[in-house]
C-alpha cells in the first residue's frame, strides 16, 4: 500500500511550534536592540546637556559658589562651584609655594545630569578647573 503524499497533522504542529519559537527569539532580539538604542539616546542627550552646561558655566565671569540647578525634559541637572586646592608634592627642603598668588585662584566646576526614575536614576558628571581672578 502506497502512503499518500503530504504531511501528517503531527508533523505540521511540530513545524509550526519550531517556527513560532524562532519568531519569538527574533522579536526578543529586536526588542532588546531598541531598548539599548533608547538608552543610548538618553545617555547621549544627557552628555550633550552636561557639556553645554559646563561650557556655559566656565565662560561666566562671575562663578559663584552658589549651586545652580534645574530640569530640561526628562533630565535634572546641577552645577556646583567650589574652591580647588591642588595637592602638589614638594621635594624635601623646597620652600612651600602656598599662597603664591594673591591675584588668582582655582575653582572647580562640576556638572551633574540625572535622568530616569528618582528611585533609580542614571547620572553623568563632568568636572573641570578654572583659573579666576580674585576680586
Amino acid at each position: 500500500m502506497k502512503r499518500p503524499a503530504g504531511f501528517t497533522l503531527l508533523e505540521v504542529l511540530i513545524a509550526t511550534s519550531i517556527a513560532a519559537a524562532a519568531i519569538v527569539g527574533v522579536l526578543e532580539l529586536f526588542s532588546g536592540s531598541s531598548h539599548l538604542a533608547r538608552a543610548s539616546v538618553r545617555q547621549t542627550d544627557a552628555m550633550l546637556l552636561a557639556q553645554s552646561l559646563l561650557d556655559r558655566a566656565i565662560w561666566r565671569s562671575d562663578l559663584d559658589e552658589v549651586p545652580d540647578g534645574g530640569e530640561r525634559g526628562p533630565s535634572r541637572w546641577t552645577i556646583e562651584v567650589e574652591p580647588y586646592e591642588p595637592r602638589l608634592g614638594h621635594p624635601e627642603g623646597a620652600p612651600s609655594r602656598e599662597n603664591e598668588s594673591e591675584l588668582y585662584e582655582l575653582r572647580r566646576v562640576r556638572v551633574t545630569v540625572e535622568w530616569g526614575p528618582p528611585a533609580d536614576p542614571r547620572a553623568i558628571e563632568l568636572a573641570t578647573v578654572r583659573l579666576m581672578e580674585r576680586f
